[in-house]
């Protein structure tokens, strides 16, 4: 016979009393949460301290941290609805049978979830960092871009037309995305190439220019290998000329070129070094071949 029989009338301030009132349904409900819900932001505090002593990446700091309390939250009220006696294997069983059947009605953004996931495990590019996306993506506002935010079910990326794309993670896990921003051996080679007429003073005219353009541009580096200008192979009617440095940042390589290019431009012709280009002659005109160099 329990001393909490002849509750409200009597009550006996003893240890076995006291113990039989803290195992009741109610009060043992009402301890799990007043215990648990503290301990919950006590073990949310030292994750994140935890997260702050080591180099994982943001967002997955951030899914790791939201994973973490959304599950501690389930545990401390799970165990409080068991101490009042209700069924928790079956709410537990409810809510999976719910959780695939949601899941098979948002397929894609399961698909697109899972593929974040692995973006931000991977790492295959992080915020900040320019890419050039699939060719399924690019297109009609660039497929170059910087990336803004790598989310669970998105990622954003700038173009580098100013637009702002919000592409779904399992766009980006489906082909090749490629990283001008890696951060290690961040030089990227910068090719160049022309047709030159093919005489020996032209070419060796034309070397010499280039390789004095790349020798005094500021954004051209000398590392992992200094400029170099290679003659590749014979054209139809024309020397293939290859132009190749390296830059330090990807952002350098589209003005780096254009200014190369335009340089070649005024330089040739101060110095008279022939491009080639292809010549079409309509041979009912008056034109004498002599006069295209024929």
């Amino acid at each position: 016979m329990s001393c909490l029989d002849g509750l409200p009338s009597s009550f006996e301030p003893t240890y076995g009393c006291a113990s039989d009132f803290v195992e009741t349904g109610p009060v043992s409900a009402l301890l799990v949460l007043v215990i648990g819900i503290p301990l919950i932001g006590i073990a949310r505090r030292y994750l994140r301290k935890l997260f702050d002593k080591t180099e994982f990446d943001e967002a997955l700091e951030n899914f790791i941290y939201r994973i973490a309390g959304v599950a501690m939250w389930a545990l401390v009220i799970l165990t409080a609805s068991s101490e009042l006696g209700i069924n928790v294997t079956g709410i537990v069983a409810a809510f999976g049978i719910l959780g695939l059947a949601v899941a098979f009605a948002a397929q894609d953004t399961m698909e697109n979830v899972i593929a974040g996931v692995f973006i931000i495990v991977d790492r295959p590019f992080r915020e900040g960092e320019r890419i050039l996306l699939p060719k399924s993506l690019g297109g009609t506002y660039s497929s170059w871009g910087d990336v803004k935010e790598v989310g669970l079910r998105t990622t954003r990326v700038r173009s580098t037309d100013g637009v702002m794309l919000t592409i779904p993670n399992k766009l980006l896990t489906k082909d090749a995305v490629a990283n001008f921003s890696h951060r290690s051996d961040m030089e990227l080679r910068v090719r160049i190439r022309l047709g030159v007429t093919p005489t020996w003073a032209n070419v060796s005219k034309a070397e010499e220019i280039a390789k004095d353009i790349a020798a005094n541009h500021p954004d051209i580096c000398n590392d992992p290998k200094p400029p170099e200008v290679v003659l590749r192979d014979f054209g139809d009617q024309h020397v293939i000329m290859e132009i190749r440095y390296y830059v330090d940042n990807a952002k350098k390589m589209r003005p780096s070129k254009s200014f190369f290019v335009t340089e070649i431009l005024r330089r040739f012709e101060e110095g008279k070094v022939a491009l080639a280009f292809p010549v079409m002659v309509n041979m009912n005109s008056d034109v004498r071949l002599e006069d295209l160099g024929f």
